[in-house]
């Protein structure tokens, strides 16, 4: 009887060793699938493991991480394209609230996340009320954070009342000392070493300055701002940047995106974008010319210095770079051409866009569509016809496709400079792309094209497309475009605009071309440049100065920033300097920050002031003030142009803005938008067979020729002017 037994034994064991194989592939399956973020298979194998208990804390944080990374890139906090998402989410929360999962504090921070990005703030504010009573396995001062900036988006809290929160969690927490190091007046021991003190709090210290940045409290929000930039000068993370790219006016969003350049903290591609599309809306807004160009050569500033943080230059932002060099001069009402000196800076405009694209290609960039929808729009509103001529033989050769939004730029472009054949070709691509997909032609297509024919008096054509198409349009689409074909242009009002003379037009032009120099060899070479030889301006104006001569400056930050009881710390013991990613001397980052930050407090104390005058103003007429967004500052005023030479007058200065202010305003109506990059497909680089690719030989610039045709010309070769 005995073989038996061993039998039996034998066969348990087997048994045993294949269950237990098998669990731990199930675990190995779920593990790679939560490092690839593959949410399916996260939320198909999670009942198996919960049951059997074989998650363990880091699971439960790598659960909430990805499941925070999936709905943060939702297009929409409504487009759950998994119809169970949410309902996983909401289970997720339960087996952590039950204990059915093991806790980790960061999947709190996550989950708080998760509820702001899908605006369900008052169910966040709940999972927060039950959190705040439990212990520090679950609790942690980044979940503080966290639910500070839940609550600051939501409107949940006022600002006195998350501040005290703030307070609340400096206090629970008592152990990394965090209430020094992150109060505005903290001194670090040693200003040229990174700051090596672990578990300091940066993410509850973001959401106190997210808090304070949508309450409009902007000087408790640099001084948050300083205070992460004088623990971590080259290590702040991009958030802290982000929030005041996309919440402070033009000209401090545009300081901030250079102070993290500086540093070597490379922000989001979309954020450079937004910024890129807010200056060039700023130039439209301008009526100086002076203004203008400084805001263009800014634009391209902006780019090297992104580039030089280690940054990519994307096809979008050459894109949007592209488009402000139509918004140098005025608009013309559509159906009129620029004239006389007005024609010939519009002639040097086109060739420095021109040759700015130019230049990149060369330089290695690989030809996407971005810039060439640029010129299209560029064509068109300048009112150059063979520019829109040979940037579609260009777009053809570089075997690039127009999407639906390039298509419509074509129409427009067509209509404003009056090109009958090119509506009519580019519509029946709009025409048989609807048919191909059986459906029926968007709104916006419609549009586009009553606005084309009505420009390029070729309204016949448009009512011919009416009666062909009964299919392809709603009968309320239909009443709307037709009701368009009486509708009068609207005239540009820039009578107080004055235009350059040619000669400084030219001479900012040449200016430019120096700084696309630098980018095109970043851009060749893949190396950032020495920013002690190729430096960047860190404001919009290059002649912005500082708030105090450099001598003075550098004897109040002393003050500020050292213990006179405390010896100096002792030289590095190789004798070497430690560097931010840029270059920089961490205690000389250290000081330029300070002086940086001081002169976007000194920006927001003028831009208050221009606030209050137009608010009297309004008072005074009688009329509503206007959104303030809307006034701009672009240049500093005479005040910060002159530095201070006295000492104790500099220090009484930086006093004053460093004082906390006055009881901040009521939180701004925001809703948080996941980041969504706008990323079009395109065909892979193509490599040339001559080197780098170029643009067309020839772009006329004259309104009233045709441009000379030659086929035995190779792929972007130079540029002619007609």
């Amino acid at each position: 009887m005995r073989p038996s037994f061993l039998g039996k034994d034998k066969t348990l064991q087997r048994a045993r060793y294949e269950s237990q194989r098998q669990t731990a592939d199930l675990v190995t399956q779920f593990r790679r699938a939560v490092d690839t973020r593959d949410i399916r298979q996260v939320m198909e194998l999670y009942p198996t493991l919960l049951e059997a208990r074989l998650l363990n804390r880091y699971d439960t944080r790598r659960i909430g991480q990805v499941l925070h990374v999936r709905i943060r890139n939702l297009k929409h906090a409504s487009d759950l394209a998994l119809p169970d998402l949410w309902p996983f989410v909401q289970q997720f929360v339960a087996d952590t609230r039950s204990g059915a999962l093991d806790p980790h504090p960061y999947a709190f921070v996550h989950l708080l996340g998760i509820y702001k990005d899908l605006k369900r703030f008052h169910d966040g504010h709940a999972l927060w009320q039950w959190l705040v009573q439990q212990d520090e396995s679950f609790v942690s001062q980044a979940a503080y954070g966290a639910a500070i900036e839940l609550m600051a988006y939501g409107g949940l809290m006022r600002l006195p009342e998350l501040e005290d929160l703030y307070a609340d969690a400096l206090k629970r927490f008592p152990g990394t000392f965090a209430e020094y190091h992150l109060s505005p007046d903290a001194i670090v021991a040693d200003r040229t070493q990174p700051t090596f003190t672990t578990g300091l709090p940066t993410v509850l210290l973001q959401g106190i300055l997210t808090a304070r940045i949508l309450a409009r409290d902007w000087k408790r929000a640099y001084l948050a701002l300083d205070t992460a930039l004088r623990l971590y000068p080259a290590q702040t993370p991009m958030r802290f940047f982000e929030l005041f790219l996309a919440e402070r006016p033009v000209s401090e969003a545009y300081a901030a995106l250079m102070l993290a350049c500086r540093a070597g903290i490379v922000v989001r591609p979309k954020h450079v974008t937004a910024l890129m599309t807010k200056l060039r809306a700023a130039m439209a807004e301008s009526p100086s010319p002076a203004d203008r160009l400084m805001v263009l050569r800014a634009i391209a500033n902006a780019l090297y210095a992104y580039l030089e943080a280690g940054g990519q230059l994307e096809s979008i932002h050459v894109g949007s770079f592209l488009r402000a060099f139509d918004a140098v001069l005025p608009e013309q009402t559509p159906g009129q051409d620029y004239e006389g000196d007005a024609a010939q800076l519009r002639n040097t405009i086109v060739v420095a866009a021109h040759e700015t694209l130019s230049g990149l290609l060369q330089a290695g960039m690989s030809p996407q569509i971005h810039p060439f929808d640029s010129l299209i729009a560029i064509a068109g509103r300048l009112r150059v016809p063979d520019l829109l001529l040979t940037t579609l033989q260009d777009i053809n050769t570089a075997r690039l496709e127009l999407g639906p939004i390039g298509v419509r730029s074509v129409l427009t472009a067509a209509g404003l400079v009056g090109n009958k054949d090119l509506i009519e070709q580019f519509w029946s691509r709009v025409v048989s792309s609807a048919e191909a997909e059986s459906r029926q032609i968007p709104f916006e297509d419609w549009t586009t094209l009553v606005k084309a024919c009505r420009r390029a008096n070729h309204v016949d054509y448009f009512k011919a497309q009416l009666l062909s198409l009964p299919h392809a349009i709603t009968s309320s689409i239909e009443r709307t475009i037709t009701s368009q074909l009486s509708e009068k242009e609207v005239v540009p009002n820039m009578q107080s605009f004055e235009y350059p003379t040619t000669s400084e037009l030219t001479s900012e032009m040449e200016a430019l071309k120096t700084q696309m120099k630098s980018i095109q060899a970043v851009v060749m070479s893949g190396q950032p440049l020495d920013l002690r030889k190729s430096p960047f301006h860190m404001h919009l104006d290059p002649r912005h100065g500082q708030l105090g001569n450099d001598e003075a400056m550098r004897a109040v930050y002393e003050g500020f920033t050292t213990d006179p009881h405390q010896p100096p710390p002792p030289p590095p013991a190789d004798g070497k300097a430690v560097l931010s990613p840029t270059g920089i001397p961490l205690d000389e980052l250290r000081y330029q920050n300070w002086v940086t930050i001081l002169e976007m407090m000194d920006q927001a104390q003028a831009y208050d002031t221009d606030i209050q005058a137009a608010l009297d103003a309004a008072i005074t007429a009688g009329k509503p003030l206007r959104n303030p967004s809307d006034i701009l500052r672009l240049r500093p005023s005479s005040h910060t142009t002159t530095p201070l030479h006295d000492t104790a007058a500099l220090r009484q200065k930086i006093k004053s803005l460093r004082a906390q202010g006055p009881a901040p305003l009521p939180f701004r109506k925001v809703t948080p938008r996941s980041p969504v990059d706008d990323v079009r497909s395109v065909n892979p680089p193509r490599a040339s067979e001559h080197g780098a690719l170029r643009l067309s030989y020839y772009v006329g610039l004259k309104s009233d020729h045709d441009a000379p045709v030659n086929p035995e010309r190779n792929f972007f070769r130079g540029i002619k002017v007609g």
